[in-house]
């Protein structure tokens, strides 16, 4: 229930702001399981090579962005997968995916440059990778660069990193329930880009690295490229944008690779959506 927590925090907090606006989005997505070795064959019917699951998306998205003061951004969204590879056996075809971001300025150094504080939570639920649940919940501080057209961040956090692994293929591979998951205390690196190349198309880029506290060892690197269109014309509602999104997870499984086998015959996954994303409501 972790994902309930995280929509009734962001709903109280957005609650006690004004300029909240609510979106909606839908698309189509590929979900994409890169360099699977699984020469043992356990289980038997997943094929080395790399594995693409086709399916449809929607998200609500609450935003918060005043000119000055706290930004918020939280969205829920489900994704509906059609599962031909069965890398999770018994995988019912429908995920989801949260998250809770929030910052505001700490102190302006000068007309560019400003330190800045961070509250970050997100929670993957039953991924076609078998990831059953991940939840990382951090708040950090940080630099930012930021001009008219270009923004550029570093960032440092602190908190807790939790990762659950579903146990059917691990259970061919043999590993029993009790070794499948684990959460502690983490620290996690991020460096920021966003560039508007003009009044409709604008990038961003995200790069996050997560360590244990105690040892320093990696836990998880992901890679996030978002490339919007936003809609100036008359073929789309006011306000809305096209979406070309790429998410990368490449995680460290050291930790549960205590077997002859590892505990999957993979270590990564990827999102790649395409997806509208449509104003429904705001408070201004």
């Amino acid at each position: 229930m972790r994902h309930v927590k995280i929509l009734l925090l962001s709903s109280l907090f957005a609650s006690m702001l004004f300029g909240l606006s609510y979106e909606m989005s839908a698309g189509v997505h590929d979900f994409i399981v890169n360099d699977i070795k699984n020469p043992e064959k356990r289980p038997s019917h997943i094929q080395s090579g790399t594995s693409h699951t086709f399916g449809l998306n929607a998200a609500l998205w609450i935003r918060h962005t005043p000119k000055e003061g706290i930004n918020l951004l939280a969205k829920a969204q489900v994704l509906q997968d059609r599962d031909k590879d069965e890398l999770d056996k018994d995988h019912i075809p429908i995920w989801f995916d949260f998250f809770l971001h929030i910052d505001g300025e700490i102190y302006k150094l000068n007309k560019y440059n400003s330190l800045k504080w961070y509250v970050y939570m997100d929670n993957r639920q039953n991924t076609v990778s078998c990831i059953e649940r991940e939840v990382r919940q951090h708040i950090g501080a940080g630099w930012q660069f930021k001009n008219k057209n270009f923004t550029f961040a570093l960032n440092g956090y602190l908190g807790f990193y939790y990762i659950e692994i579903d146990d059917d293929t691990p259970s061919t591979r043999g590993y029993t329930r009790d070794e499948l998951d684990n959460g502690e205390a983490s620290n996690a690196f991020e460096a920021q880009l966003n560039y508007q190349f003009n009044s409709t198309w604008s990038l961003h880029a995200n790069l996050k690295r997560y360590f244990t506290n105690a040892g320093f060892n990696e836990l998880e690197t992901n890679y996030k490229i978002n490339l919007t269109y936003k809609n100036t014309n008359s073929f789309l509602t006011k306000g809305s944008s096209l979406n070309l999104q790429i998410q990368y997870h490449k995680y460290n499984f050291d930790n549960f690779n205590i077997h002859p086998l590892p505990i999957l015959p993979w270590d990564n996954d990827a999102l790649v959506e395409f997806f509208v994303r449509t104003p429904i409501y705001s408070t201004d």
